[in-house]
């Protein structure tokens, strides 16, 4: 694997000539990482005429607009930028005309280390085409707790050494093709059911389980090379000395002892560390504006994700000069940046060359293959494949949750593919119970698609479509001899519906998904998805009172 703190003497150089040339203030705006996703290429302009920031986090936009900004952006600034997005399934979730692929736990479904170097590389070479050289990827986060409101199928699961395996394999693809790499959310998500976005939240586990869970996975993506980490706003009580009182556990992006200490000391990480969004109240809730940017890098961060800029940068500057913040502590954290902006050889070169047409189709082979091989039976039924005779009439049923920020994912490649081979479709969205009972009689195939994100809900189907007038689709297998459930997105969907006589899982919604869970319903290809997470049972037990 390419090794991010591997620099050549002339890299390093560049490193030391470059920090020994910046005041203060330039050090203090590579440390910041605004994300303004309704400025124009003016209004970025005129931001980096005030402030010299080194880092931004950019919008989803048309590739060709892209790299416009982008070009006009780094003729402005002295020190190339590093340009930032969230590439958990690739390119896709910024520059458009690239590849889409599957959430992290369908990747992890498919179980295939070559197809996850083929992701990497994907989204390495279609993200630097467009101006992107750092993702916020992978997730390492083990999904132990299935009503964690933030993993679920960001995950790739709650086996570490799969995990492992596969998050080595796509920071290798990235990174082998000039990509930064960021393994997040340090020390790790997954065990709490609350939401570091509303407040501190806790990996409450003993340290000698974290160590066998996620200390694995750490030192291993580590060791491997992984060019940054992003600490989550979340708290390890036992390391922290809090295993009475949890809540008092700082979050890792506040606390030395976890930055300095458990990770650059006892993990050996030599490379970058960026803050989760600062504005998430895991962050907010412990320290007024103008001290959290200052102890956050005081405590270790070297890059402040999605600041107040200009306020902050004042802050940051300020305490320097005060003394407040060591200016050896603010180089230190500069140094690192440019360290990895020398890395990826910005200065040389800031785009990468367009995908040849070969490139661009195996990329979509990669994503159709693994979209096909994630597809996972969680429960088989008497009924599977479908039996559907020539022309059938099917009702497509997709339970949407109602989430503003996301929209709904109406499924509608599920029903194209389905017409494709010649059945009579009709659909519903959300239907009422009347709504719902009253169309399947008339259909000789009803299927349930629910589609469920992990962003702010549980891991369940309790948010979505919870009114009583709406849960008639739960048990539309009782009054129906063919009904065929399907969850894109969490596969939890058992644990609520545990007398449902089948379920497939896709662990997400993209149009490969859709296509490949009907080519599994219809027996046209037989399922290879092996599941990622173990499915929570009730079970008899003690509560425990006081």
């Amino acid at each position: 694997m390419t090794e991010m703190t591997l620099l050549t003497d002339q890299q390093e150089n560049w490193v030391q000539s470059t920090l020994d040339s910046m005041s203060i203030e330039e050090c203090a705006g590579q440390l910041l990482c605004p994300m303004m996703p309704h400025f124009s290429t003016e209004d970025w302009l005129r931001l980096l005429d005030e402030i010299p920031l080194g880092t931004l986090f950019i919008r989803r936009m048309p590739l060709d607009e892209m790299r416009s900004m982008l070009t006009a952006l780094r003729d402005r600034v002295r020190v190339p930028l590093l340009v930032a997005g969230d590439l958990e399934h690739g390119a896709i979730a910024i520059a458009d005309k690239s590849t889409s692929f599957p959430w992290p736990m369908a990747m992890a479904a498919a179980n295939n280390e070559n197809l996850m170097r083929s992701c990497g590389q994907a989204t390495a070479i279609e993200g630097r085409h467009a101006g992107l050289n750092w993702t916020f990827s992978p997730v390492i986060d083990l999904n132990l707790n299935f009503n964690n409101p933030i993993t679920n199928i960001r995950s790739m699961g709650d086996d570490p050494d799969r995990i492992t395996r596969l998050a080595l394999a796509l920071i290798e693809g990235l990174q082998q093709n000039g990509m930064l790499a960021t393994a997040k959310h340090f020390p790790g998500d997954g065990v709490d059911d609350r939401d570091h976005h509303l407040v501190t939240s806790l990996n409450t586990l003993p340290m000698d389980q974290w160590w066998e869970l996620y200390g694995k996975v750490w030192r291993a993506v580590i060791e491997a090379g992984v060019g940054c980490v992003m600490p989550g706003h979340i708290g390890l009580p036992d390391y922290q000395g809090y295993r009475d009182h949890p809540d008092e556990a700082l979050p890792a992006t506040l606390d030395p002892k976890l930055l300095q200490e458990l990770l650059r000391e006892e993990l050996g990480f030599a490379g970058l560390i960026v803050s989760d969004a600062s504005p998430m109240n895991g962050l907010a809730t412990r320290l007024p504006p103008e001290r959290r940017v200052r102890e956050s890098i005081k405590s270790g961060i070297d890059i402040y994700l999605f600041p107040n800029t200009v306020e902050d940068y004042r802050h940051i500057v300020e305490a320097a000069h005060s003394g407040d913040l060591p200016e050896a502590r603010l180089r230190d954290a500069a140094r690192r940046v440019l360290e990895a902006k020398a890395w990826l050889k910005l200065d040389e070169s800031f785009f990468g060359p367009e995908p040849t047409i070969e490139q661009t189709e195996a990329f979509q082979v990669a994503s159709t293959q693994m979209a096909e091989q994630s597809i996972t039976v969680i429960k088989q039924g008497e009924d599977f494949p479908a039996t559907l005779p020539a022309g059938a009439r099917v009702l497509t049923v997709t339970i949407g949750q109602v989430n503003p920020a996301f929209g709904i994912v109406d499924l509608e490649e599920f029903d194209a593919a389905l017409t494709q081979r010649g059945f009579t479709v009709t659909h519903m969205l959300n239907p009422t119970n009347d709504e719902l009972r009253s169309a399947a009689k008339e259909h000789d195939a009803v299927f349930v698609n629910v589609y469920t994100l992990p962003y702010g809900t549980p891991g369940t189907i309790r948010t979505v479509v919870g009114h009583f007038n709406n849960w008639g689709w739960r048990s539309i297998f009782a009054e129906h001899e063919h009904v065929y459930f399907t969850a894109f997105g969490s596969p939890y969907l058992l644990y609520e519906t545990p007398h449902a006589p089948n379920l497939l899982a896709t662990f997400g919604g993209a149009p490969e998904q859709q296509q490949a869970a009907v080519r599994v319903w219809l027996g046209e290809v037989e399922p290879q998805g092996s599941l990622p997470v173990r499915l929570p049972k009730a079970r008899v037990q003690r509560f425990e009172l006081g």
